[in-house]
């Protein structure tokens, strides 16, 4: 009789957390979805955006609170939940604060021009975007290499961080809408008076309605196109603006035949 009241207990406390689990998951991703799916205007997005995350995170640590004798091994799901969505948090914000950062330079062109300029070879930064971008793209299912056509640095002027991220960038973007056993190629090379650094990749192309719009602060192209691996939306509207800080451009042109292709242009720097 003890036994069976003892086999009772567990399985009534299974029954008991696995009812809490489900109940605090179905309100976790009620509350997610009905942010993610309602409608914010251009002043509203960064709030929005910053609201998921702090909504899973304040999801996940009270589900953990809500059994606190349970150990944290068992409760890891919710902690990893909270360390990713935090990262994530992270992300945005550094992505803002350099938004921010290139929006005062824009105002101020002097002090744009006044910051700590170089001599920059574009096409070795390209190369080891390449090399740094080669496990992501792997684990994507997707081939990544440097066009041939590129060979000899081209030198332009400007400021190391900022043009070292931006070919990073580009490829991030590429590796996500390449699609499995998809293909990226990087090219760098001089163009006449101009550095030009191209990324191509295969996949769906960008709908001729969406061009317009990649480089908008928070725009998302349809997540189907990622595979769900989309992110806040910044990532493009930062590299243009790293690009015409620089007094150069970044155009991007996209067909079932040849890909998508996202070019920047910058002015070969003067000896």
């Amino acid at each position: 009789m003890r036994a069976e009241a003892s086999n009772a207990a567990a399985t009534f406390s299974k029954l008991a957390y696995s009812t809490l689990f489900s109940d605090a998951f179905s309100s976790r991703t009620s509350a997610v979805d009905a942010i993610e799916g309602s409608p914010a205007s251009v002043d509203e997005q960064p709030l929005a955006r910053a609201e998921t995350p702090l909504t899973v995170i304040l999801a996940d640590a009270s589900i953990a609170l809500e059994s606190p004798e349970r150990t944290v091994e068992s409760q890891r799901q919710w902690i990893e939940g909270i360390q990713v969505e935090g990262q994530r948090m992270q992300g945005l914000v550094e992505d803002m604060l350099t938004l921010a950062k290139h929006d005062t330079a824009e105002v101020d062109a002097q002090a744009t021009m006044s910051k700590q300029q170089e001599k920059l070879d574009v096409a070795d930064m390209a190369q080891r975007a390449v090399l740094q971008f080669e496990a992501v793209a792997f684990e994507r299912g997707v081939e990544i290499n440097v066009a041939e056509s590129s060979s000899g640095p081209v030198f332009i002027g400007g400021v190391r961080g900022d043009i070292e991220r931006m070919p990073g960038i580009l490829i991030d973007n590429a590796c996500k809408y390449a699609e499995a056993d998809g293909r990226v190629v990087v090219s760098a090379k001089r163009e006449g008076k101009h550095a030009i650094v191209r990324v191509n990749n295969t996949g769906t192309p960008i709908p001729s309605s969406d061009l317009p719009h990649i480089f908008d602060r928070f725009w998302r192209a349809d997540e189907a196109r990622t595979s769900g691996a989309g992110g806040y939306g910044l990532g493009l509207s930062i590299a243009r603006s790293i690009v015409e800080e620089h007094g150069g451009t970044l155009s991007a042109q996209s067909s079932a035949e040849r890909g998508t292709t996202f070019t920047a242009k910058f002015p070969i720097k003067k000896d």
